[in-house]
Parts: structure tokens; C-alpha cells; sequence
């Protein structure tokens, strides 16, 4: 494992050297080749399985964590119907086509076409927010802030994802009578969003903001409170509550350290996962790519996935252009973020073998064979998806975020204008609130 772990980062990160795909297509792409190249499947070896199984309890809190420890509070306070219908409008299209196209191209029943359906709609923004960051650098996107705009809208974007797909996941594989699997369904994400504040206070007020090892301590509670409530949902079968409160959890505690002095996505707790991110990584991603078994497909089923997974994404790429119209953004600038909104990674690297190992013991065949197969129709998109998302947003950015998308010469002008004394209190005021503007931008 650790051998096939390395080899996925040396690829990975080569194959970024060279072209403009993102690495994490390498890393899946290598597993995916030891999968089924190599000598026998390790997985089937229960200490390597184990630890691939309880890998997957750590991924998410790593990722769930840094997102939202440099979401921007701020820009999605003053702009939140654009944020939120983003985030969630194409989720939904996807998810419901998935599920139509998965039921029509797929034989399956509707409950795994929505349970396919809530893991493939998941966008990945850290595979496209560096791209968009570096345009932004150059002064491209910056009049309606593109940049914060899918950042933020696509942490949102999976927050949804953990909440709505814990709950389908917990109502299709627990065992339960209707009534409670309705009301669980009901109160799982209230719950996660109450524990997550809690603990989010909890990480600000313990220890004292100037101790010395406040950092550590911090960046200790965070995983360690996250791990407890992985676990505890996992058992109790509360899916979709753990995923809210770790990303509630960091976006509360990253807004109160910013009233004390610690910068968003600028201190020293993010630095901390920001690091924890680069060596879990190349295991998450490597890892899921060795759950691709070409010698479970024929010809036809392929053609039939590729179909089903390029035909919703259509659909969501649609959606996310008129969401864009219709928030005042140019045709170029929407066109630029539907592109944006192609990538699938993280969420569906995570839960790659989450219909297998959350299946009942007394499942039937066909279900036994459902589940099997979501590991290779996930791998599948995850490649395509991140390699086309990478690859365009990074060829077609320069050109659709052109000279009707950059700060107006009207706004420029005055930007120049402004007194020094002016200048200065309102760049302070800007650094206080995390919130980039036509002036920070030439400051």
C-alpha cells in the first residue's frame, strides 16, 4: 500500500509538471493501473483493508476542516442568494438526473440511483480554486470576484453533499422503522449544525487566544472533536451529522480567531491542515483509484456508465450557467463557472466504498453487484471529470474571463484617487474583514 501510495505521488505531481492536469488524476489513475495490472488485490488482506477502511474516517476530517477554515463569511453574507443557488440548485439537477438516468441506462432501483446520485453531484473546488486564484492575479475575473465566488459557493456545495447524502445513506442501509428514519432524517443536519457551533466556541475559548501552544491545542480539539462524532454518527447511524458539524465546527472557529487576530485562511491552524492535506492526499486519492476493477465491466456497461455520468453532468453544467445569468454575471463569465462546476474528486474518493461496506449482511445479489459497481462508476468520473475540469478551466479562464470581466477604468479611476488617508483606513478595513474589493485588489 504504502509503495502504490508513493508511486501515485510521484505520478501525480509529475503529470502536473508537464500538463495542466491536476495531480490528484494521476495519483487515481496509478491506483487504478496496480488495481488491475498488479499481483492480487491487497484489500483482500483484512489488515490492509482495515486500514484503507478507517483511512476513510480521517479524509474527511482533514477535508471538512480546511475548507471551511478559509471560507469567506463575509462575501457570502452579501451575497447569498448567489452563493446558495450555486451551491445547491445544480447539485440538485445532477443528483435527480443521475438517479432518472442511472434507473434508465442502468436497471437500477431509484434508491441507488439517488444514492449515486447524492456522491457524483459533489463538485471539488481545490482542484479548480488555485486555477481561478492565479487568474484573479492577473486581474482576470475580478469585477464580479469569480474567484470568492466558486471558492465559496463550492464549499457549500459540499457541505450539502455530507448532509444530504448521510441522510439517504442512513435511510436506505439502517434498519429502522419508517417513523424514526424520518424523524432522524429531519433532525440530522439541526443536531450537526448545534454540535458544531458548540464545539466551534469551545475550540476559540480553550485555551486562551495568546497561549503559547494555543495552535496545537486547537488544531488537537478540531480533529480530535471530529474523529469523536465520525465514529459516534457512524455507529448510531446519524448519517449526514457528522459532515455538518466538522465543517460548522471550523467555520465557526475560524470567524471568532478572526475577531482576535488570525487572518482567514491566513493562521496557524490552517497551516497545520493545509499540511495534513498534502500527506493524506496522495492515500486518498491512490487508494480510491485501486477500486476500479475493469474485469467487473464489458464494453457495453461502460459505454452505458460514461453515458449516464457525461449526461448529468450536461444537465448541472446547464444549470450553473443560468444560475450564473441569472445573478448578473456575463454569458462569458457563467460559461466560465459551469466549467468550473465540472471536477468531481474529494467527496467521491472518500466515499468510494461506502455502498459496499454500509450494505446488509442479507442483501440480495443483485444489490451485492449495485454496490460493487458504484466503486467503478465513481473512479470512472472522478478521471474524467477531473481531468476535463482542470484542463479547461485552465485553457478557457483567459479567455472568457476577459476585458468586460476586469475592474471597469470608472472604478480604477477612482481606486487612484482616493486620498492617502482614505486609502489606508479603508485597506485596513478591508483586512479586517476578509473582504476583497476594487481597492485591495491594486493596493
Amino acid at each position: 500500500m504504502s509503495g502504490v501510495v508513493i508511486a501515485g505521488y510521484c505520478f501525480g505531481h509529475a503529470l502536473e509538471r508537464f500538463t495542466t492536469i491536476n495531480p490528484v488524476v494521476g495519483m487515481t489513475f496509478m491506483g487504478a493501473l496496480y488495481r488491475n495490472l498488479g499481483p492480487t488485490n491487497f484489500l483482500e488482506n483484512s489488515t490492509a483493508n482495515s486500514i484503507d477502511f478507517h483511512l476513510r474516517r480521517i479524509y474527511p476530517v482533514i477535508i471538512l476542516t480546511k475548507g471551511p477554515l478559509s471560507w469567506n463569511w463575509e462575501y457570502i453574507k452579501n451575497n447569498p442568494v448567489k452563493v446558495f443557488s450555486l451551491a445547491t440548485l445544480p447539485w440538485i439537477i445532477e443528483c435527480l438526473s443521475t438517479a432518472f438516468l442511472a434507473h434508465i441506462l442502468l436497471n437500477y432501483q431509484w434508491k441507488w440511483g439517488l444514492h449515486l446520485g447524492a456522491i457524483l453531484s459533489s463538485v471539488s473546488p481545490a482542484l479548480i480554486v488555485p486555477t481561478v486564484v492565479a487568474l484573479k492575479e492577473r486581474g482576470l475575473g475580478t469585477k464580479h470576484e469569480i474567484a470568492l465566488l466558486v471558492g465559496n459557493a463550492g464549499g457549500l456545495d459540499t457541505a450539502f453533499t455530507e448532509g444530504i447524502f448521510g441522510v439517504t445513506n442512513s435511510a436506505i442501509f439502517y434498519e429502522a422503522s419508517l417513523t424514526y428514519k424520518i424523524i432522524k432524517g429531519l433532525l440530522a443536519i439541526f443536531v450537526g449544525i448545534c454540535l458544531g457551533i458548540a464545539w466551534g466556541v469551545l475550540c476559540d475559548v480553550i485555551p486562551d487566544h495568546n497561549d503559547l501552544y494555543a495552535p496545537t491545542v486547537r488544531s488537537l480539539l478540531i480533529f480530535g472533536g471530529g474523529m469523536l462524532v465520525t465514529y459516534a454518527g457512524g455507529y448510531l447511524g446519524w448519517g449526514g451529522t457528522s459532515g455538518v458539524a466538522i465543517m460548522v465546527c471550523a467555520g465557526v472557529a475560524a470567524t471568532r480567531w478572526s475577531r482576535r487576530g488570525w487572518p482567514i485562511n491566513d493562521n496557524p491552524v490552517s497551516e497545520v491542515y493545509k499540511l495534513l492535506w498534502r500527506i493524506f492526499e496522495p492515500m486518498l486519492f491512490t487508494l480510491s483509484g485501486y477500486f476500479l476493477d475493469v474485469s467487473q465491466l464489458n464494453t457495453k456497461e461502460f459505454c452505458l456508465i460514461i453515458g449516464c455520468i457525461i449526461s448529468a453532468l450536461f444537465l448541472r453544467m446547464l444549470t450553473a450557467f443560468l444560475v450564473g445569468l441569472a445573478n448578473n454575471l456575463s454569458i462569458k463569465e457563467s460559461v466560465f463557472v459551469s466549467v468550473t462546476w465540472i471536477p468531481k474528486a474529494i467527496v467521491e474518493a472518500v466515499l468510494v466504498r461506502v455502498a459496499a461496506d454500509s450494505i446488509l449482511s442479507d442483501a440480495s445479489e443483485e444489490d451485492k453487484r449495485t454496490a460493487a459497481q458504484h466503486a467503478n462508476i465513481i473512479v470512472i468520473a472522478i478521471l474524467i471529470t477531473s481531468t476535463a475540469g482542470s484542463v479547461l478551466t485552465t485553457a478557457l479562464g483567459p479567455i472568457l474571463l476577459s476585458q468586460d470581466s476586469r475592474i471597469s477604468p470608472g472604478d480604477f479611476y477612482r481606486a487612484q484617487t482616493l486620498s492617502p488617508a482614505s486609502s489606508f483606513h479603508d485597506s485596513s478595513q478591508i483586512r479586517r474583514n476578509n473582504a476583497p474589493s476594487t481597492l485591495s485588489i491594486y493596493l
